[in-house]
């Protein structure tokens, strides 16, 4: 077993237990307490287990947070609970980046249940939290480890979806309007004829 291999890092993540797929308790009332699953893993990854601060959102901003959002935050967790996380404290201030600025985005492409049942989500999730930890996958030099993530990245997925939907029904526009000119044409033969 390295430390921070990917591999091992994306079986522990695809191991999460249901009890972390709940909706949080901001959303339901037998949902878990987001709050207190932060706090616990801050703990334990700082290894200081009377810790009281901690680099959370104001309230006002934890509610603005979707359910879909929280839910990959519980995911996260149970991948932070990881021998390769704990007791490691020179991450614990990169948490809050990862959580609720880069999680916040890449949500809004992957639902919550995807990072734990497809392969890639999965990958995705891990180098995504060791390129915001600023840790170098076991194996893999800085750029080798920028490229994989960029390859798998959900947002540029889906903006190079998104733009060749777009390029198609352009086709598919030009070949509309060439065929409605081709039956005019027709139409104005067989009329003058």
């Amino acid at each position: 077993m390295s430390k921070y291999d990917v591999f091992e890092l994306v079986a522990h993540l695809r191991k999460c237990p249901d009890s972390y797929l709940k909706p949080s308790d901001f959303f339901a009332e037998d949902g878990l307490n987001s709050l207190a699953l932060i706090a616990d893993t801050y703990r334990i990854i700082s290894n200081n287990f009377l810790k009281k601060d901690f680099k959370n959102p104001t309230n006002f901003d934890l509610k603005l947070i979707d359910d879909n959002h929280w839910r990959a935050i519980h995911i996260s967790t149970w991948l932070l609970c990881h021998t390769d996380f704990k007791n490691n404290p020179q991450i614990e201030n990169k948490l809050q980046k990862f959580w609720f600025e880069e999680l916040l985005t890449t949500t809004v492409y992957v639902k919550y249940n995807d990072w734990i049942s497809d392969d890639e989500r999965a990958e995705e999730m891990v180098r995504l939290l060791l390129y915001c930890c600023e840790v170098m996958p076991f194996g893999e030099s800085h750029n080798e480890a920028a490229d994989k993530l960029a390859s798998i990245n959900s947002a540029e997925r889906y903006k190079v979806l998104k733009e060749s939907y777009e390029a198609h029904e352009r086709i598919m526009n030009i070949k509309r309007e060439m065929a409605e000119k081709a039956a005019r044409e027709a139409a104005n033969v067989y009329g003058r004829e």
